[in-house]
């Protein structure tokens, strides 16, 4: 799974090509901004692989937030103008798409991520920054979870770590939320910084059920019982402030739509 920011100032913009991204699988729209302070509050509590920017905005304009996004995250320009397309490639952009955005052409950029974050059969990534050579050293990064016997709703799981022996025991109710990244699983815990886990969605699905957990998209399962309260930040964005956990988490639209579904009225 490729997790993906948009942002740009005009909503048609950015509607369309959320539309034109649902038609692949291995993209999943986590939020969307319409300024570059607003795609900076959603990059201080989320890591997107990649995000599609538009150059051209009131106030800051794209290529001033793309120096401040995470080393690990790509960039894809989206944008009108033809003649900055030296500018993005310069500052390490993964693509230059011109607006009004091709379907065929947003394949070939979708191609173009796909093998940007894919990982060899030898397990080895493509790239020294990718998860998995961050998982390689990380000594919370989780090799196996174990969930006891099938058809069971596990209340712990079992857990073995990245240079460690044995095995270690987590409460399923000190998670508060799960996201997809790429190859991986980061699991946010109550209290405790999070784990990097070789696990899948479905993976966790099975193990984080309704009605205390719930899915609120392609990337993201979150604990409904741990969320102390909901801030709107704009049209696109509000934040989600969990118990025994600092830095909220920041949702776009359509997430927080489903979450105000899932929350007792």
């Amino acid at each position: 799974m490729i997790t993906a920011l948009l942002v740009d100032d005009e909503p048609h913009a950015t509607d369309r090509l959320a539309t034109l991204l649902s038609a692949f699988p291995t993209i999943d729209v986590i939020g969307t901004a319409r300024t570059v302070d607003d795609a900076e509050r959603f990059l201080a509590g989320r890591t997107p692989d990649v995000v599609f920017l538009d150059i051209d905005m009131p106030g800051r304009i794209g290529l001033d937030l793309a120096t401040h996004v995470a080393p690990l995250t790509g960039i894809v320009f989206v944008t009108a103008h033809e003649d900055r397309a030296l500018d993005a490639f310069r500052i390490g952009a993964v693509d230059y798409v011109l607006k009004p955005v091709d379907p065929d052409r947003l394949a070939i950029t979708i191609d173009r991520l796909e093998a940007r974050f894919a990982v060899p059969a030898g397990g080895t990534a493509n790239r020294d920054d990718s998860p998995d050579a961050v998982a390689a050293t990380a000594p919370d990064t989780v090799l196996a979870v174990e969930t006891g016997p099938s058809g069971s709703v596990p209340q712990t799981i079992l857990v073995t770590l990245a240079g460690m022996s044995g095995v270690q025991k987590l409460s399923v109710s000190d998670i508060a939320w799960v996201e997809a990244h790429r190859n991986y699983t980061s699991v946010q815990l109550v209290d405790r910084r999070p784990l990097l886990v070789r696990s899948t969605m479905t993976d966790w699905e099975s193990i984080l059920v309704p009605p205390a957990f719930g899915r609120l998209s392609r990337s993201l399962i979150v604990q409904v019982a741990v969320i102390q309260s909901l801030r709107w930040r704009s049209r696109d964005q509000t934040l989600v402030f969990f118990g025994g956990i600092d830095t909220p988490l920041p949702l776009g639209r359509a997430a927080t739509a489903r979450l105000k579904e899932l929350l007792p009225h």
